[in-house]
C-alpha cells in the first residue's frame, strides 16, 4: 500500500475536544477523532513519490514564507451526508479571506506541479467523527461555542492507517512573521 499525504492546519485548542464530547452522545460513529488528530485539510495529495514529496515541501515553503499568521473563528457544528445519519461530523470556521487566499495559492501552485492532484472543491472543516454506525441521530440543541484558533503553520502529514494516531507530521512550514512579531515573540521568552 502506498503512502498518502495531505497538507493541513494543525488544530490545538482544547475546546474542540470539549465540543466533541458534548455532542457525540447524540450520534453513532465508528471512527471518533482523537484531539491530536484534529486538523483542517487544505489539500489532499494522495500517493506521492519521493520527488513529488520534495516538490510539495518546496512549494509549501514558498507559499508559507509569504503568508502572515492569522486566526480562524469556529462557532458551528456541521456534517456531510444525510442529516439523520451524517457520514462526517465537523466543526466549520467562519469565512476567512486569509484562509481562502492561503488555500487558493497553495492549490494553484500544487496543481501546476502535480497533474493528478485531487481537485475537489475546498470545504474548510475540522472532522470530529466519521463512518456512521447504526441508528439515527438523536435530536439535540447544538452547543454554543466560540473557538479562536491561531494559524501559525501549515503541516505536511503522512497517513498511517494502522497507527494511532493515524496522521504523522512529516514537516511543519511556519507562516511568515513580521519582524516586529518575531522580536515580540523573542522578548516574551526573555521576560
Amino acid at each position: 500500500m502506498s503512502t498518502h499525504y495531505f497538507l493541513a492546519l494543525p488544530i490545538e485548542d482544547d475546546t474542540f475536544e470539549h465540543v466533541q464530547q458534548d455532542i457525540l452522545p447524540f450520534y453513532s460513529y465508528r471512527r471518533t477523532y482523537r484531539p491530536e488528530e484534529f486538523h483542517l485539510t487544505l489539500q489532499f495529495l494522495g500517493s506521492l513519490d519521493d520527488d513529488e514529496v520534495e516538490a510539495v515541501k518546496e512549494l509549501t515553503r514558498e507559499v508559507t514564507t509569504s503568508t502572515a499568521p492569522f486566526a480562524l473563528t469556529f462557532q458551528q457544528i456541521d456534517h456531510f451526508g444525510r442529516p439523520d445519519r451524517p457520514r462526517v461530523l465537523t466543526i466549520v470556521p467562519e469565512p476567512s479571506v486569509e484562509l481562502t487566499t492561503l488555500t487558493g495559492t497553495l492549490r494553484r501552485k500544487l496543481a501546476e506541479e502535480i497533474p493528478a492532484l485531487d481537485r475537489k472543491p475546498f470545504v474548510p472543516h475540522v472532522t470530529l467523527a466519521k463512518k456512521w454506525d447504526t441508528g439515527t441521530r438523536i435530536p439535540y440543541i447544538a452547543p454554543t461555542f466560540t473557538i479562536e484558533e491561531s494559524v501559525e503553520a501549515v503541516v505536511l502529514y503522512q497517513i498511517n492507517p494502522s497507527h494511532t494516531p493515524a496522521y504523522e507530521a512529516v514537516e511543519a512550514f511556519p507562516l511568515k512573521r513580521s519582524e516586529e512579531d518575531t522580536w515580540r515573540s523573542r522578548l516574551k521568552f526573555l521576560t
